[in-house]
Formats: structure tokens, sequence, C-alpha cells
């Protein structure tokens, strides 16, 4: 899709999306933003709005894209772009919908457990369009990440937490300490 930048308060992208193809947008959904004047280097939004009723003379539904976190400072008004759908079947990692939190500026963020130290943390990650069961992360969250699945909202940042199982054993979250010198 292409788009022109608008609005310096919400920086965004204005779009317009297919009559045929509309069931597969939705408000909150993850998008890339390319910039035509930096070829490759693509910036995270979220689509802010759908017209409710297609263009009788186009036929597309005019949409809003934001841009978000730092990406908006880096862009001005006027400047065209490309606009990116995340497809959520390629994504390759998804997470229990009770991973899901709100994190900093209403973001979606889960915790994440160091293994090392057994802290957790929280993630900001991007999502696709959420299933009955789980969601895709399409961004933030790498394959070897410890994801808390349930209980977040009872979390603090630096908060040592006890992995476990399924059914309930601890999870050895860090190796064993070597056994204490014995005095002779």
């Amino acid at each position: 899709m292409f788009g022109r930048l608008v609005g310096k308060q919400l920086t965004g992208v204005a779009i317009a999306l297919p009559e045929g193809r509309i069931r597969n947008f939705s408000v909150g959904q993850p998008v890339l933003v390319e910039l035509w004047n930096a070829p490759g280097e693509r910036l995270p939004g979220v689509i802010r709005e759908i017209s409710p009723a297609a263009d009788a003379q186009t036929r597309t539904y005019a949409a809003r894209v934001n841009l978000v976190g730092d990406a908006a400072a880096s862009v001005e008004l006027g400047q065209s772009a490309r606009v990116y759908m995340q497809d959520a079947a390629a994504a390759e990692l998804s997470v229990p919908l009770s991973a899901i939190q709100r994190g900093a500026n209403g973001a979606s963020a889960v915790w994440v457990v160091d293994p090392a130290t057994g802290k957790a943390r929280s993630q900001a990650v991007q999502l696709g369009r959420y299933g009955e069961t789980d969601v895709p992360v399409l961004g933030g969250l790498k394959a070897d990440d410890w994801v808390v699945a349930a209980g977040g909202h009872l979390l603090r940042s630096g908060q040592v937490v006890v992995p476990v199982d399924r059914d309930n054993r601890p999870v050895l979250a860090r190796p064993a300490a070597p056994p204490a010198p014995q005095a002779d």
C-alpha cells in the first residue's frame, strides 16, 4: 500500500485499503512503514482507524496508520511511504492470550524471565491477529525468551520468579551452583 505522512501530533500515514480485502485489516493491527527516502528501513506502525464505508468511485476504504515509539521522530510531514501488512500466519512465535499485558504507553507487552537471574522484566511486543487461545508475536521476542504465561498482572520489574512446567514442578532456570568447598 502507498501512503503519505499526515498530522504531526500522531505521526501517521494515510492509506487506502482495497474493498475486496477489507476483512484482512483491523484497528490495532501491526504494520511496517517504509519511507521512500529510506528504502529497506521499516518502521513499526499500527492501524489507527478504518473508514466504515468504501469510497464510491475507488472502492477503497480510507485508513490511518500511526507510527509507534521513536519511529515518529525521524519522519517529516508530506513524505511518501509504503505500508506493509504483517502476515500473522508467517509468524514463528506465539504466546498464550493470558501472557499479554498492557505495557508502557498502552502498548502490548509480555513478562520475560532472565534464566540466569530468575528476574522478570516487561518486554514490549508487536502482535498479529488474536486467535482463540494464542496470538502470533511479530516482533519484540526471541525464540529462546522465557515468557510468563499466567499471573503477569501480579509481577513487578526485577521480581524473582520460579519457573514451573505444566505439572507445576520447578524448572531449573540457571545452572546449579557448584558445591561449596568443605573445610578440612
